[in-house]
């Protein structure tokens, strides 16, 4: 302040302002302690922070408007002076030496850069200004301080462990246990501002003594170092070092974790809150919790230990869970199907883990009783147990449960209930007297007794059971072997056997034997003279050679150890014999064919069992399996009836002697081949017959009639050949009378038939016989004949193109009727004997249809002809006729014959006629004249009857005069026509192959000479020339030459290039 007021008197008394080095030395020592105290006293106006090596602007606020023109200004670093800024009309900067290259001082605005920053460069500056005349209103006469503080972050913050080794960092240190100290240290090195250092867990901060700080180069290393005794609350955290300093943007951290173990805090089992019930899942659940590292997991039973390996029913499933501390949760389940036998039982837990192993602590246990309910085991006796009836009987059972009380006893005999409410029979057997007591046995309470318990939770029956047995008299029948009847002829042997029914014992030792209730024998018999009946067995009796006489009602008594029980019912033993000899009648004596016969078979002893059946024999062949009863009716009667038969009777007991007898059967006349309705034939036939056969036994006679007309013997027309046939077993038929009738067509007028005259009914008749009357049968002869005389209704047919025809009809005489076809270009067109086309025809449908009448004997045909008319089509064709130049329209159409009408086209379309030109039938020529310049379309159009057809155009080229010269100028072959070359270009190659072949004739035979000549002239050598010179001088092709080419130039045509073309 005082050095701008002497600077502000000074510039009153002077106009120019001295500069800063000219100042007076005393003048200066007084500023630069005045500087001093107001430096020392003075306050910072704005702290920088940058880093080392970074560059760093330290600002100098100037304002003009307060405190007027700036004259100059000074930076100073602490008490030195760096930089000073002269302004004026030249600026001058000065800097000191030591700074030179890096700091600059810079004005609008007013600053100070330092570049490449070091740490040496932390200070407080000054920015010092001086103004020409200071302002009362400025404010800025203490300067400006700045305070830089340079920042170098840490190279590194590592920990250490007590030993001294490193920490990574997020490594796990360990494993350790709770209430076990740690020890670590965290440096910081190489930073500077002095860092803030601290331990932490999450967000909590531990307490350790004060860091220490070493300084070098300006450079500081921090120390803190940790003591800390674990804890259950140091689970899964992290232990942090954490650095704050003004020199990092962020903390940094740097932090491991303690693989902490600790003890577990609590355990519990449970899964049965009260009781459980046998048979039931029982799941026990041990859960340990807070222990690392996880349990080891024991089960007991009472003192032993459960082991899944000894018992297929247990399981234990063991799994821990990972809490989020680290401590684990672990659970274990045992798991069983309850039985009696864990009634009571005290299931313990025990776990214990590392931590209580070292500190030789007890496992952590915890323990459950099981109280299992069950139903009531049973057991009962005594095991067995032999009775008679009308005893008492007692049965025991004993029992365990869980509860003991009882709600439901029920006793089984053999699986049924046994009804113990029968108080007449039964005693006990209910909840308070569970033993059972038969009263009076019977052999009803014969089987395995059991007894079944209930409680609440379920029923138990007994394992074991009771086997009761009550001895009882024998109940039996009597069997026989074999079973069924015995027949006498066979003189068999019959068991009979005593059978029981129901004894107990099952065994007889005893045995009576009845015949119709009269005592036979008591088995065994063991007196002196029978001693072969003392030791078989009582229950059989054999009886030898069965036959009438044991025909007997058989019964039997039983004698078991219990005594003799009651007779069996009476068994009868039947024995069957055979009927005596039959006798064989029929009605009627004498059998007609297709009529029925009936026969009877009777016997006079039926035999036994009385017979109704009855076999059947016929010629000697059988029996017949369909008829068993005493008549047969044979029907119908044929001539396989004609045979002997035979029967007998028949029972079980065989058969009886056979009776036979042979039938006679008689046929009446029947027509085996009689006369057609129709008979058909040929008027020129040379041989004619009819024939007729007749069955009929006893035999008959044939006659002939002719429309009703006996034919006499005498006619020399017919002749008539009889024979009698023998019967045909192939076909059933009897023997039969054979006629024909044959026609002596030799005596016939002409020797043939007349087909008129000789048409006729001819009848077979024949006489009756002993069982039927004669029979007749009929035909009419017709003579027949092919078809002739066939016409038509038109010979010829005219019809126009798309039209339909009319009908033809088509007639024949024929005997039969003749059949019609109709045909055309060698394909059926309709069948009938009317021709009718329903389609429209066509030109190509023109032609001649044929109408073709048959019959068996022959065919005959008739034409028509369908002429299709169509209206004409024409063409023209240019040609030459006489040296003229002619116009040629051929009419294509039907009739031929047509009229024509020439006109020409010009190119204006118009038209002009020309008349008809020289017509000649179906043709019409008109002759060009030679004098037209111009090219024209020549038409032409055709009419016949018909109608007129479609026009037909020629274009004809201009130019006539040239045309002439043209032909004046063609070769003599170039005017004949194309025929006319044809024949001639034929007849020259005709000529050329037959010279080829004749030469080729010619060398063939020269070859053939020349090898003979080699064969004759043995004596020449190989090198002799096999010709001479002249040899074939004198041959037809010596001498001939190659024809020269010979050039033909093209004719030219001379309206080459044009469009129109000469025809």
């Amino acid at each position: 302040m005082l050095l701008r007021r002497l600077q502000q008197q000074r510039r009153q008394h002077s106009p120019t302002p001295p500069l800063i080095g000219f100042t007076s030395g005393r003048t200066w020592l007084l500023l630069l302690f005045l500087s001093f105290i107001c430096h020392a006293g003075a306050q910072i106006d704005h702290t920088i922070s940058e880093h080392e090596s970074k560059s760093v602007v330290l600002p100098c606020p100037v304002n003009e408007q307060k405190c007027g023109k700036l004259h100059s200004l000074n930076w100073f670093k602490g008490d030195d002076r760096i930089a000073a800024m002269l302004l004026g009309d030249s600026n001058v900067t000065s800097v000191n030496k030591e700074f030179e290259n890096r700091v600059t001082v810079e004005q609008n605005p007013y600053r100070l850069v330092i570049k490449d920053l070091k740490i040496s460069d932390e200070d407080i500056y000054l920015c010092d200004t001086t103004f020409f005349i200071p302002e009362e209103t400025c404010d800025n006469f203490n300067g400006y301080r700045v305070e830089l503080r340079v920042l170098v972050p840490p190279t590194e913050v590592v920990i250490l462990d007590e030993k001294g080794d490193r920490i990574e960092n997020g490594s796990v240190v360990g494993p350790m246990q709770e209430r076990q100290t740690l020890k670590a240290t965290c440096i910081v090195r190489n930073t500077r501002p002095q860092p803030d250092v601290g331990w932490w867990r999450g967000s909590k901060r531990l307490a350790t003594y004060s860091p220490t700080h070493d300084q070098k180069d300006g450079l500081y290393t921090s120390t803190l170092e940790l003591e800390w005794q674990l804890s259950r609350e140091d689970l899964a955290q992290d232990i942090e070092c954490r650095v704050e300093s003004a020199a990092i943007k962020n903390e940094i951290v740097a932090k491991f974790s303690v693989d902490l173990q600790v003890r577990p805090t609590s355990i519990t089992i449970n899964g049965v809150e009260h009781h459980t019930v046998q048979g039931s899942k029982v799941v026990l659940t041990c859960d340990i919790y807070g222990a690392r590292p996880a349990v080891n997991l024991t089960w007991y039973n009472t003192t032993s230990v459960v082991s899944p390996e000894e018992n297929d029913l247990t399981e234990i499933r063991t799994k821990a869970f990972e809490k989020e501390d680290g401590t684990y949760h672990t659970q274990s389940e045992l798991i069983f199907n309850a039985t009696r036998f864990e009634n009571d039982r005290v299931f313990r837990c025990e776990a214990q883990n590392i931590v209580l192993q070292i500190n030789r602590e007890k496992p952590l246990a915890s323990s459950l009783t099981l109280d299992v309910l069950y139903p009531p085991v049973v057991k009962v006796s005594p095991p067995e147990m032999v009775t008679n009836t009308s005893e008492i009987v007692l049965l025991n059972c004993e029992y365990v449960s869980n509860p003991a009380s009882l709600t439901h006893v029920v006793w089984y005999r053999n699986g049924d209930i046994v009804n113990v409410n029968d108080t007449d029979r039964y005693q006990g057997g209910n909840a308070e007297n569970v033993a059972l007591v038969i009263k009076s046995t019977d052999k009803e309470d014969i089987g395995n007794y059991t007894c079944q318990l209930s409680n609440v939770i379920g029923k138990g029956i007994s394992e074991q059971q009771i086997d009761l047995d009550v001895q009882y008299v024998p109940i039996v029948e009597v069997l026989m072997i074999p079973e069924g009847p015995v027949k006498e002829s066979d003189e068999s042997n019959v068991t009979l056997f005593c059978n029981v029914l129901d004894a107990n014992p099952g065994v007889l030792t005893k045995v009576r034997w009845y015949a119709n209730s009269t005592l036979l024998k008591e088995l065994p018999d063991c007196e002196e003279t029978r001693e072969d009946l003392c030791h078989i067995d009582p229950s059989k009796l054999l009886l030898e050679s069965i036959g009438r006489g044991f025909f007997y009602n058989y019964s039997c008594e039983g004698y078991n150890a219990a005594g003799w029980g009651p007779r069996s019912e009476d068994k009868e033993l039947m024995v069957h014999y055979e009927p005596g000899p039959a006798t064989l009648t029929h009605f009627p004596l004498i059998a007609v064919k297709k009529k029925s016969v009936i026969f009877s078979c009777s016997v006079d002893d039926p035999g036994y069992p009385e017979s109704n059946r009855y076999r059947w024999l016929r010629g000697g062949r059988g029996p017949l399996t369909d008829i068993v009863t005493k008549d047969w009716t044979v029907e119908p009667v044929g001539l396989d009836s004609r045979t002997n038969y035979s029967c007998y009777a028949y029972n079980e007991g065989g058969k009886g002697v056979m009776a036979t007898v042979n039938l006679e059967v008689h046929a009446p006349p029947f027509f085996i081949k009689n006369l057609p309705p129709y008979t058909g034939m040929l008027h020129a036939s040379h041989n004619a017959n009819l024939t007729c056969r007749i069955e009929c036994v006893p035999r008959c006679e044939i006659a002939w009639l002719k429309d009703g007309v006996p034919i006499e013997k005498n006619d020399t027309r017919y002749f008539v050949k009889e024979k009698y046939m023998d019967a045909s077993p192939a076909t059933g038929d009897f023997e039969s009378m054979l006629s024909v009738l044959h026609f002596n067509m030799s005596n016939w007028p002409n020797k043939k038939f007349d087909i008129e005259a000789d048409n006729a009914n001819y009848t077979c008749v024949s006489t009756g016989n002993t069982v039927g009357g004669g029979i007749k049968s009929a035909t009419y002869f017709s003579i027949e004949y092919a078809p002739s005389n066939t016409t038509v209704s038109e010979n010829i047919v005219y019809v126009q193109e798309d039209t339909i025809p009319g009908r033809v009809i088509c007639k024949s005489r024929a005997n039969p009727e003749p059949l019609y076809e109709w045909h055309f270009q060698n394909r059926t067109v309709t069948q009938g004997n009317a021709l009718i086309i329903n389609t429209a025809m066509q030109r190509n449908d023109t032609g001649i249809y044929t109408c073709r009448a048959f019959n068996k004997h022959g065919e005959s045909t008739a034409e028509t002809v369908i002429d299709v008319q169509f209206k004409p089509r024409c063409e023209i064709e240019r040609r030459e006729i006489d040296e003229r130049d002619t116009l040629i329209c051929t009419a294509y159409g039907n009739p031929e014959e047509a009229d024509f009408s020439w006109s020409i086209k010009a190119e204006n379309e118009t038209v002009e006629w020309l008349g008809s030109g020289n017509s000649k039938s179906s043709q019409s020529f008109y002759e060009l004249q030679e004098d037209y310049a111009i090219a024209r379309t020549y038409r032409c159009v055709a009419n016949n009857t018909v109608g007129a057809g479609a026009f037909c155009e020629i274009e004809v080229a201009a130019g006539s005069a040239l045309y002439l010269w043209w032909r004046e100028q063609l070769a003599w072959w170039q005017r004949w026509d194309k025929t006319t070359l044809i024949i001639l270009v034929v007849a020259i190659l005709g000529l050329l192959l037959a010279v080829i072949i004749i030469c080729c004739i010619i060398i063939c035979i020269c070859r053939r000479r020349r090898r003979q000549d080699k064969l004759h002239d043995k004596s020449s050598s190989l090198g002799d020339p096999l010709t001479e010179p002249g040899e074939y001088e004198n041959l037809p092709f010596h001498g001939l030459q190659t024809a020269p080419n010979k050039h033909v130039s093209d004719f030219e045509d001379p309206y080459k290039g044009s469009n129109t073309y000469i025809f």
